[in-house]
């Protein structure tokens, strides 16, 4: 199985020789990331993995605004010069930067809701190198998504993701609006008014954003998906050691030996169905 693993930790490089390669997070240009690495050790990490024989993935994920596109433009030359082999995007600025730098070729398109159905997927692979599916749909779903399209994909299978996102510091408006003090560095929950469920919160220079309420969790399913494809496993919210146990436990595919640890599982909406159906008092679009 060919596992694509956010690196938490340059110490993993080691550990990790199985996974087909590492997702780096960088400053000024990642979002949704859990640890970042620094500019300045950019290079020696890349070499350490491609010593190993493992793919470089960059989280190119920000949102950028105007006042941002001169200094995308300068960090690219800059990557550009390194032997770097994907990069995760959601933002088209990105996409026009990389057709005017010619390296499209390189561009993994990840947007959370948009890659729901193949035809969406045919058509950005056809600028793409490849895409993320969705976690916004059901695993009949996905799987007719996976039969249909010949080509390999990236499969979030395992940790959090976002489900909420705005460029705004809502914590520190929460703050202002309660007059109370908040460390915004803190990691906080949000409990909706008529749900249970505690969503992780974060906010920091791409704003805030809200996660899913635990660690999504693609398991015995990638069996049936099939091992061509590429599964992600993020790091986000869970402590190292946690980390090294759920990435092994996926290179063995013993799935059902998931460790017990201080994290919710879910399965998102996997076993749900993703829309109402017209006779079961869906809208209508007659």
């Amino acid at each position: 199985m060919k596992l694509v693993v956010e690196l938490k930790e340059k110490s993993l490089i080691d550990k990790f020789l199985d996974v087909d390669g590492f997702i780096i997070n960088l400053e000024g240009l990642s979002c949704y990331y859990d640890e970042l690495c620094p500019m300045e050790e950019l290079e020696e990490v890349i070499k350490k993995i491609h010593q190993n024989n493992q793919k470089v993935y960059l989280n190119a994920r920000k949102i950028f605004h105007e006042n941002e596109l001169d200094n995308l433009d300068q960090l690219l030359d800059r990557l550009l010069e390194l032997e770097i082999d994907y990069y995760f995007y959601g933002d088209v600025t990105f996409y026009e930067m990389a057709c005017k730098k010619h390296f499209t070729d390189k561009l993994i398109y990840q947007v959370n809701t948009y890659m729901t159905n193949h035809l969406d997927i045919m058509v950005m692979l056809k600028e793409n190198h490849s895409v993320v599916v969705s976690t916004e749909v059901s695993f009949d779903e996905l799987k007719d998504i996976t039969n249909k399209v010949k080509e390999p994909l990236y499969i979030h299978s395992f940790g959090y993701y976002p489900i909420f996102h705005s460029r705004r510091e809502l914590i520190t408006n929460y703050q202002k609006y309660r007059q109370i003090e908040v460390d915004t560095s803190s990691n906080y929950d949000i409990v909706e008014e008529l749900r249970e469920s505690h969503y992780p919160i974060e906010q920091n220079e791409n704003g805030m954003a809200v996660y899913l309420d635990g660690a999504y969790c693609l398991a015995e399913e990638i069996k049936e998906l099939g091992l061509d494809n590429y599964y992600v496993i993020t790091s986000k919210f869970i402590e190292t050691n946690d980390f090294e146990k759920i990435v092994d436990i996926y290179n063995k595919e013993e799935f059902d030996k998931l460790p017990t640890i201080d994290i919710i599982y879910t399965k998102g909406l996997l076993y749900e169905k993703s829309k109402l159906l017209k006779k079961e008092g869906g809208a209508s679009c007659e």
